[in-house]
């Protein structure tokens, strides 16, 4: 073939080209992209011949062949016309469709790239940070957002995304972005959802409510309204029509395993559920989102070193590694860990704060990962790369939870332990720690997939805030005090039979207060519908007091000053209010139910040798709290020696119980080793 116009011979690269060209020219693009890919092959190097290849790509649908010939004819002819605008267009297309499947980690590289290829594009921007956010990379997805909201300033949406990322970020704007776009777009739902997000978070439960109220007044279908708006119920006390709530966000949102768990937290504190339909609902939740990612006990862990005796890598997985009750009970076993028996390793799924810096440095850790950014393939791939022996989940049900990464089984011991009063319903999970007085073996209760490991001195080690010194546990009040029952726990556990019983308290003893205390004790419909309740059974209002919400917890702990005999709901206990109210001097009455859920208390009290406080039936609750707050010369030397119980026992002895369950681990191992 001649060069056209000379008469000269064509190299054959270049002959090819020309083909190449002549096929687009009557519209045969199959033989053009072979032409062109030909021609590539043979030499031909020229950033036209790139860009050419590149469009053929594009129109073929190989949008990925396409941007590499793209970049490399945009890299030697910058000024090209048409390369760059084809780069990007092929981009578009390719990030575009990783969005679409939710590959977040392709849609941020390709958006990305976008911004940088054109930087006035708020779309590219908004993308990019939205694709950040989903991989749980809220302080990359920061800047991209700001430059949104610099190039389209009135956009309800811009906003609604950078408000959401500071939300992430605990960053204080965000509630000022949120509010901008509802009013940018008052019928932006979406906004609404995360503007009551932050209401929530600062404790604003009431507003969050209204919030939630109007974004489904807006979208009546909108799953995560439902789903928040249940949430804030809960924690209002209202639990029936929580569970209302929860039951129209799983119909809405049936593939949603958050959801179902959120409904299954909620049903924790449900009057009407049973112990036996509890148990088929977390049953029905491990077979519709966990089984179906379970390779069986053969497991996906790859290949184990079945030494029953060597040093063990034990693996955690939480959220909850922060300013979270869970912290107090977890940070005490990181930090007595014996290296010469295991390698511990961490995976943190949570918004670091001054908390995980903490127990990042506390103790002999061998590896700690902040995982946020994984999915559950990718944090199981993590944990197998890891060779992890032992996998502890620390979160249950509860928000934030990665137990679709235990059904993966990456590990091949795995186990479940403190952060849920229940089963998780995943079969994959082989063990569940506990101890004789939460689930005694003696005794029917809530039924488990996991086979229970009865801890010998208690399955908690609880770590007081090191700011609450010894003065911090204020002297017994005078008998001129009127006498003060308290409550600091989360109303979802105050139901109407728990007030029944604290009525009847309150009558035995006529000159009595009753003092609560919880994030939605600032709220007037909570106070209203415990005075109501209380006042059906003659208790007035003036002897009902709330006091204000206290995030930190010091602040929280010094109310105890007020409070002469601390009360624990039931049948769903508290843990750490009643951890925290023995630190501070105050004796805390339960009653022991029939699950592990309505034991956790008489577990406690029992560790630090307070059986006596422990009731059997309603009115031996009331008997006990009564005697107590008779008796001021016994309330003193509560308040002046329960320190020192706790201190001497079990229950704050880290390297007791820690020794327990590295115990525990290795006879777990020895069995797996044995199969």
């Amino acid at each position: 073939m001649l060069v056209p116009g000379t008469g000269r011979p064509l190299g054959v690269a270049q002959a090819l080209v020309v083909r190449a060209r002549q096929a687009l020219g009557v519209g045969d693009s199959r033989a053009a992209l072979t032409l062109f890919a030909e021609a590539v092959s043979r030499g031909a190097s020229s950033p036209d011949v790139y860009n050419d290849l590149g469009v053929v790509l594009a129109q073929s649908g190989q949008f990925a062949a396409a941007v590499v010939q793209l970049e490399i004819a945009l890299a030697l002819a910058p000024r090209m016309p048409g390369v760059r605008e084809n780069l990007i267009k092929a981009l578009e297309q390719l990030a575009l469709a990783a969005l679409r499947e939710g590959h977040w980690e392709q849609a941020a590289m390709e958006y990305s790239r976008l911004t940088r290829l054109d930087p006035g594009q708020v779309i590219y921007h908004s993308h990019a940070g939205v694709a950040l956010r989903e991989m749980h990379l809220p302080d990359r997805a920061l800047p991209f957002l700001l430059k949104a909201v610099e190039l389209d300033p009135l956009s309800s949406n811009t906003h609604h995304n950078l408000g959401t990322v500071l939300l992430d970020l605990n960053r204080a704007e965000c509630e000022g972005e949120l509010a901008l776009a509802v009013e940018l777009d008052p019928r932006n739902a979406n906004a609404h959802v995360n503007l009551a997000a932050v209401q929530s978070r600062l404790g604003r439960l009431a507003q969050a409510r209204a919030t939630l109220t109007r974004a489904l007044e807006l979208a009546p279908q909108h799953g995560e309204a439902h789903q928040n708006l249940a949430s804030i119920l809960r924690e209002q006390g209202e639990i029936a029509t929580a569970v209302e709530h929860f039951r129209r966000a799983r119909a809405l949102r049936p593939q949603s395993p958050v959801i179902h768990s959120g409904y299954l937290l909620a049903r924790q504190s449900d009057p009407a559920t049973t112990a036996e339909s509890l148990f088929a609902e977390h049953v029905e939740w491990g077979e519709k989102f966990a089984a179906p990612l379970d390779p069986g006990p053969a497991g996906g862990f790859g290949v184990r070193d079945r030494d029953p005796n060597r040093r063990l890598r034990v693996g955690y997985v939480s959220p909850d590694l922060r300013s979270h009750s869970v912290a107090s009970f977890v940070g005490p076993l990181l930090a007595a860990h014996d290296p010469s028996r295991v390698a511990v390793y961490v995976y943190a799924d949570g918004q670091p704060d001054a908390v995980t810096e903490r127990l990042r440095n506390c103790g002999p850790i061998k590896e700690w990962r902040d995982v946020r950014p994984l999915g559950d393939d990718a944090l199981s791939a993590q944990i197998v790369a890891d060779v992890i022996d032992v996998l502890v989940d620390l979160a249950g049900h509860t928000g934030g939870n990665r137990l679709l990464t235990f059904a993966r089984r990456p590990a091949p011991v795995q186990v479940t332990y403190c952060g849920y009063p229940n089963t998780t319903g995943v079969a994959a999970i082989g063990w569940r720690l506990t101890d004789d007085v939460a689930d005694p073996a003696s005794e029917g209760g809530e039924a488990h997939v996991e086979t229970l490991w009865r801890l010998p001195r208690g399955f908690l080690c609880f770590e007081p805030d090191p700011a609450l010194g010894p003065e911090a546990v204020a002297p017994a009040r005078g008998p001129d005090a009127p006498l003060t029952f308290g409550s600091f726990n989360n109303f979802s556990k105050v139901s109407d039979e728990v007030l029944a019983t604290w009525a009847d308290l309150l009558r035995a003893v006529p000159e009595s207060r009753l003092l609560m205390k919880a994030r939605a004790s600032s709220d007037s419909a909570p106070r209203e519908r415990l005075r109501a309740v209380l006042g059906r059974s003659g208790i007035a209002d003036q002897r009902i007091l709330f006091a204000p919400y206290a995030a930190n917890p010091v602040e929280a702990a010094h109310l105890y000053k007020d409070v002469d005999v601390g009360l624990d709901p039931f049948p769903y206990n508290g843990t750490t209010t009643t951890c925290e109210a023995l630190w501070m001097g105050v004796p805390v009455v339960t009653l022991r139910g029939q699950a592990h859920r309505a034991r956790v208390g008489a577990s406690l009290l029992e560790r630090i040798g307070c059986g006596e406080l422990v009731a059997t039936s309603t009115d031996d609750y009331v008997r006990i709290a009564a005697g107590l707050a008779r008796d001021r010369d016994r309330l003193a030397t509560l308040r002046s020696s329960l320190r020192g119980r706790m201190a001497s026992s079990p229950l704050t002895n880290a390297s007791l119980i820690t020794r327990d369950i590295e115990d525990a681990f290795r006879e777990m191992w020895r069995r797996f080793c044995a199969v």
